[in-house]
């Protein structure tokens, strides 16, 4: 199945994954090549992670004859996919919607018999990318600021010219899109699209913006980075054009009924390779005929080829022997990765019927960007309030410990909206930067990075191979981890 997206000449392939698996080892047979299980006292390899992208990689091998086994630090599989068992329709504190373009998700769903529920229709009360929110209210300076006073307020730092529109990234991200200079986004890794590597913040001061456009555009509940100045230009076009792409191919945010943490778990029980829990890795051995690794309960594990689909800063916590290339050095200790914290509130009442106003709002406070989530079995009820931090408010929160930064988020929405005093519990928070495990959620790439940071992250080191959303070159996100897992999985079968 093939799909092309409306502009740009982007295209996304869907293809039946046994095909493709039966395709490849056809060719492998055909010219004279045959792979067998090593000598049988170790596995022929080893996947560092149970994510997306580490569950992937190991499915794929499997299929392909490979002997796997699977080493996750936590006691559980799913990396950054966690949903939260005692709210409402499992509120996600990690990846949180299957877009149309995500063909490896979908196909996955597919074959697993994991059940998808299209919640794109229940999205109006959530800031979205490329449009203004329709039902979101928007607060700054302590005050809920109606719509129709929002053109002439003082506190209107819009650009000229747009003053009616309402601020973040559905606006910013259509300036983006104004101004791409991609022909598609595949076009992000080419070297002469190395001109365009430059901070976001360039990017809004050539356009004319002021420094207040930009603090309220962009740096007022940020979405990639901790402001503008962070954050390459050129990692925007792609993430504006492949956003495009997933509303060309299909308008749609599937969720796993019963939380996206079932779709990891199915993979995992999908396997026939063990995976072995509570094994945080410290060290990782290249050997001339195989690969060591090491866990921290003082276990050891040997195979051919190890795959490591660990995130970025957990990477910085191994010691490997030999030590990796600087180019990957440099890479794993500069990438940053978003730093984001969310908190849950569950309603006991509709107070928005008191004050009139919709739950759902963008602030300037410590409260952040406050999404009303719909995900029960009745699509017109409000089922929790979930709160975005990111960047240093995401600090900040978390500098608060867990009950002080919920509390903090509760009492300034509470600030803004006095009829929902009382009428809110806090059911929890997730910090992904504190997470020994992750050490943040999605990579950032800073001005100059991607060019020369993204080719050392994927390349292989001796033995050990990685994969991770941190390498993924066509898509972001949970897609682009499934993307890694599949190009790691035949770059291993392809040395074996």
């Amino acid at each position: 199945m093939t799909r092309t997206s409306g502009g740009g000449g982007a295209m996304v392939t869907a293809i039946n994954r046994r095909d493709f698996v039966k395709a490849g080892v056809a060719a492998s047979l055909s010219a004279g090549v045959v792979r067998t299980a090593g000598a049988a006292s170790h596995p022929d390899v080893i996947v560092i992670g149970a994510g997306l992208s580490g569950l992937n990689a190991m499915l794929l091998l499997e299929e392909l004859g490979v002997r796997a086994i699977c080493l996750e630090g936590r006691e559980r599989p799913g990396g950054r996919l966690l949903s939260e068992p005692n709210v409402a329709g499992n509120p996600e504190w990690g990846g949180d919607s299957i877009l149309g373009a995500y063909a490896r998700m979908q196909d996955t769903a597919n074959r697993l018999d994991i059940p998808l529920i299209d919640h794109h229709a229940r999205r109006d009360m959530s800031p979205e990318a490329h449009r203004d929110p329709a039902r979101v209210e928007l607060a700054l300076g302590g005050q809920v600021i109606p719509r129709d006073e929002w053109p002439t307020h003082p506190l209107n730092d819009m650009p000229a010219g747009a003053r009616d529109r309402f601020p973040g990234r559905g606006y910013f991200q259509s300036v983006i899109a104004q101004h791409n200079p991609l022909a598609s986004f595949a076009d992000w890794m080419e070297p002469e699209s190395a001109q365009y590597d430059g901070s976001a913040y360039e990017f809004f001061k050539e356009l004319g913006w002021s420094d207040a456009a930009i603090e309220l555009n962009y740096n007022t509940n940020v979405q990639y980075g901790t402001s503008a100045h962070d954050v390459s230009m050129l990692m925007w076009y792609f993430v504006q054009a492949w956003f495009k792409l997933q509303s060309d191919v299909a308008r749609v945010a599937y969720k796993v009924h019963g939380g996206n943490q079932r779709f990891t778990d199915a993979m995992a029980n999908a396997l026939n390779g063990e995976v072995h829990y509570g094994k945080r890795v410290i060290g990782i051995r290249n050997n001339e005929s195989d690969v060591e690794v090491h866990c921290h309960d003082g276990s050891v594990y040997r195979a051919a080829r190890v795959i490591c689909s660990l995130p970025i800063p957990t990477m910085r916590w191994v010691k490997f022997d030999p030590l990796l290339p600087p180019a990957k050095v440099k890479a794993i200790q500069t990438v940053q990765v978003q730093k984001i914290t969310k908190v849950i509130m569950v309603p006991t009442s509709p107070f928005w019927e008191e004050d009139g106003l919709n739950p759902a709002m963008w602030t300037d406070t410590d409260a952040g960007e406050i999404r009303a989530l719909r995900e029960g079995e009745d699509s017109n009820s409000v089922t929790c309030l979930m709160a975005w931090a990111r960047g240093h408010l995401a600090d900040r929160l978390d500098t608060l410990g867990h009950e002080g930064g919920m509390a903090q988020v509760l009492s300034a929405y509470e600030q803004l909206r006095p009829a929902a005093k009382g009428k809110l519990e806090l059911a929890g928070a997730k910090s992904w930067q504190t997470d020994p495990f992750a050490g943040g959620d999605w990579a950032i790439w800073a001005p100059g990075q991607v060019i020369e940071c993204l080719p050392a992250l994927i390349e292989p080191a001796g033995r050990i191979h990685f994969c991770g959303e941190h390498t993924a070159t066509a898509n972001r996100g949970m897609e682009g981890a499934m993307e890694s897992g599949e190009r790691v999985a035949f770059e291993v079968w392809d040395l074996l």
